[in-house]
């Protein structure tokens, strides 16, 4: 369910990525069930620290949570990371409500000092440089609306 809406919802996507990076949308469909870092990293032919990173980024958010067993054999910590579905679809729907008051809120306004110099997107100064000057629907440039 998680995975779909966020495929299917630019903003959404941008925010993800924007959050946790972009490797972030290779690696979910992995977190369905619970994995360790070097399973994803086979799997994707990835180094297992980005994976971590990014499996970090998600942790400081709590969105996702770990347990840690030694291993006699290796003599090294294995982490089994587990997904929480609801908070990561509570937190993007709370970003996709608050994306949607802001383009309520900016489509109200009858000057917008900011478009994008592709698909004529309007944005305010705050919106433009959430996400560094580079539209949320199409990648284009925002540039300045003269």
């Amino acid at each position: 369910m998680v995975i779909k809406h966020i495929n299917s919802n630019v903003d959404v996507k941008n925010k993800a990525v924007l959050h946790f990076g972009e490797l972030f949308v290779v690696i979910l469909p992995y977190l369905k069930k619970p994995v360790s870092a070097e399973y994803i990293s086979k799997q994707i032919k990835i180094k297992p620290s980005k994976i971590r990173a990014v499996l970090n980024k998600l942790f400081n958010h709590n969105l996702i949570e770990y347990k840690r067993s030694f291993d006699d054999d290796t003599g090294k910590y294995t982490y089994i990371w587990t997904l929480n579905h609801k908070k990561l679809e509570r937190f993007l729907k709370e970003y996709e409500f608050d994306v949607a008051s802001e383009k309520t809120a900016v489509s109200d306004s009858d000057e917008l000092p900011f478009v994008c110099s592709d698909c004529r997107e309007h944005y305010s100064f705050d919106a433009a440089t959430d996400c560094a000057f580079k539209c949320y629907r199409c990648g284009g440039r925002i540039d300045a609306n003269e």
